[in-house]
């Protein structure tokens, strides 16, 4: 007689990929520009640039007119030197808003990858990006953040280094798909 073999246990399912294909316009980069600046930029960071400015103005204040006249300077001048540095700390963020459309579109123009056509291929543990004349395949374990607004998704693999998702060109299962697998994969939100 015929014996009965017990079935193999079949493993489930990886997770379903997505894919999107998509084409960076020079508004797209400026915009993931803008964001990656405003999410540089945080209070934390303005604090902390304000904080090393004053006290190298109050330093080199208090020091240049006590080597200069032998006396410390007085008090509204050690102010004036705290507004300088709450200036500066400000006005860089501000200045760099400013400057970064037009050095976004240098940028776009002069970087000829980025007209290209890109495939984004997202997978449960990694996203592979796709050009004619590229392939990278990036896991998510590799991603330090990743952050977004309303328009735009970067994945940082660096504090500098990001790949660029437009959201325009996602559905809402493909947005609900990638943030379930940068969950999953332990790489939080900025």
């Amino acid at each position: 007689p015929e014996q009965l073999q017990e079935p193999e246990s079949v493993p489930s399912p990886p997770m379903s990929d997505t894919e999107v294909v998509f084409q960076i316009t020079a508004d797209d980069l400026v915009h993931a520009y803008r964001l990656h600046l405003w999410r540089r930029y945080n209070w934390k960071y303005l604090l902390k640039s304000f904080a090393i400015g004053a006290i190298v103005y109050i330093v080199l204040l208090v020091g240049g007119v006590r080597i200069a006249s032998g006396h410390f300077p007085e008090w509204r001048y050690v102010w004036m030197a705290a507004g300088i540095a709450a200036v500066v700390a400000i006005g860089v963020p501000i200045l760099n808003h400013l400057i970064l459309p037009r050095a976004g579109r240098k940028i776009y123009d002069q970087q000829r990858t980025l007209h290209q056509v890109h495939t984004v291929i997202f997978q449960g543990d990694r996203f592979i990006v796709e050009t004619p004349t590229s392939r990278d395949e990036i896991h998510y374990a590799d991603l330090i953040h990743w952050s977004e607004d309303r328009q735009m998704i970067l994945l940082y693999q660096s504090s500098v280094m990001f790949r660029v998702v437009p959201k325009r060109v996602l559905n809402d299962g493909q947005v609900a798909f990638l943030y379930r697998v940068l969950l999953q994969n332990g790489v939080h939100k900025v």
